[in-house]
């Protein structure tokens, strides 16, 4: 069952198990209410027409005492004043029955109505208490009242009949209505909440169409949903979801490509020099040859050979980084920069160039093997990439932000835009050609370099402009 048909069902099931019994409830109350004031009101007429009935005695009593001939007021004259009052009575719906103490009736409207009673249980009544019960005639209903009254010591049980056939009839016709209004609300009901339940799961259909279309592969995709509510706050939340997978995807995709070129590379690498080394070698071994031409093929052989003997080592290097736990000591970047510096100063003497160091005598925490590794192969690739009588800065200072700069700057002929990025990468070569001229770089170098500022958790970066130079500093989190 979809989300929309359990919110039309639930709130349509709600309705019916409030609104009915509610309404009924209301219905009966009202009935209860007026039905006990028909009590209440036949009860006091009942009391009305006793009291006329006494006082009716009384101006009998004053008649026969002033005729000095008549006498005194008996049974039959009080019975006959009751039939004589009761029949001059013309009461709409109201019904009066008089029976006295031998149960004989004195007046009774129920005889000219032609109204039949069996069973009078209303005239067992207790003393001064009023009796009352409802009962179904034909197709009407009355409320029966019966008293008892006491007339110079005459004992009657005196009933008070009223038609209230109208209250029960009005509660039927209230539940008639009710149930005509419950099914034009009904009906109303379902219209409306199908479309609101429609409406309500607009945005969460929207949503299940997003995680399908990210699903497929589509990891772009964000879901359009602004409100302020739940929903809208689980499709921000999705968003975020997704851009999170995206992130990771696309890492994943990075971190691929990256182990596919490095194998491609790698294998460029091994080929290159293993080709070298075959074919000089398949060459003096079926061809006559000189000793000068001897002598030349065994150098290409070993040079080759010490190639893939550096190739070799870096990689492992590469590997030792990847694995290994360092412990960093407190160390002096100026005794590191003029260490450095000295185990330069042949190569830069062939280039007739300068190495300028400025420090202000700061400490980080390094494993200083490797800080030297990083330094050196920073200022290595400096004096590749410059001309001859350039000058290479080394500094170290604090930035704005108090955190520590090591700084390796030239003034070569720098990086194109597009291979900035890429320089990190193991065997990536921005000038293969003039790498190789200038000493036979691998790529490798600043690969090195990367997982040293990894394991010093130190950050780095590079600006390089064509023909102007390169800049490329270490910042330390300290």
């Amino acid at each position: 069952m979809k989300f929309w048909q359990r919110i039309f069902l639930c709130t349509l099931i709600i309705f019916e198990i409030f609104f009915v019994p509610a309404s009924i409830y209301l219905i009966n109350s009202s009935f209860e209410l007026n039905l006990n004031m028909e009590i209440r009101s036949g009860i006091s007429e009942q009391n009305r027409f006793a009291n006329s009935l006494e006082s009716n005695l009384y101006l009998l009593k004053v008649q026969k005492s002033s005729n000095p001939d008549a006498e005194g007021v008996g049974k039959p004259n009080i019975d006959s004043m009751i039939r004589t009052y009761l029949d001059n009575l013309g009461e709409q719906d109201v019904y009066l029955d008089v029976i006295d103490e031998n149960n004989e009736v004195i007046f009774s409207h129920f005889k000219n109505n032609k109204i039949t009673l069996t069973h009078r249980e209303e005239l067992n009544i207790p003393s001064d208490k009023v009796n009352y019960i409802i009962r179904d005639l034909g197709e009407k209903t009355y409320l029966f009242i019966a008293k008892n009254i006491y007339l110079e010591n005459n004992h009657y049980k005196l009933s008070y009949v009223k038609d209230i056939s109208s209250v029960y009839e009005n509660r039927e016709d209230l539940l008639s209505l009710l149930i005509k209004l419950n099914a034009l609300v009904s009906a109303i009901l379902v219209i409306v909440t199908i479309i609101m339940s429609m409406f309500i799961v607009k945005p969460i259909n929207k949503l299940i169409q997003s995680t399908r279309i990210i699903a497929g592969g589509n990891f772009s995709e964000r879901v359009k949903v602004k409100s302020n509510d739940e929903i809208g706050l689980l499709a921000e939340n999705f968003n975020l979801m997704a851009a999170d997978v995206e992130d990771k995807v696309n890492q994943l995709k990075k971190t691929s490509e990256d182990k596919q070129r490095f194998i491609d590379n790698l294998v460029h690498e091994l080929r290159t020099p293993l080709t070298s080394i075959i074919g000089y070698a398949d060459y003096l071994r079926t061809n006559k040859h000189d000793e000068e031409t001897y002598i030349n093929s065994l150098s290409f052989i070993y040079e080759e050979g010490k190639r893939l003997e550096k190739l070799t080592f870096k990689l492992m290097e590469l590997i030792v980084l990847r694995e290994e736990d360092f412990e960093l000591k407190k160390g002096k970047l100026d005794e590191l920069f003029v260490e450095i510096k000295h185990s330069f100063i042949p190569k830069l003497n062939i280039k007739n160039m300068d190495l300028e160091i400025s420090t202000e005598h700061l400490s980080v925490l390094m494993d200083k093997d490797l800080m030297k590794i990083l330094l050196a192969n920073l200022i290595d690739n400096a004096i590749k990439a410059s001309k001859n009588n350039d000058k290479i800065l080394v500094r170290s200072y604090r930035d704005t932000e108090s955190k520590i700069i090591l700084e390796v700057k030239d003034t070569g002929i720098g990086i194109p835009d597009d291979d900035i990025t890429k320089v990190f990468e193991p065997f990536f070569m921005s000038d293969k050609s003039r790498s190789r001229a200038n000493g036979g770089g691998l790529g490798l170098g600043l690969s090195l370099c990367k997982e040293i500022a990894k394991i010093h958790d130190a950050e780095i970066r590079i600006e390089s402009k064509l023909g102007e130079g390169t800049i490329i500093q270490l910042v330390f989190h300290c």
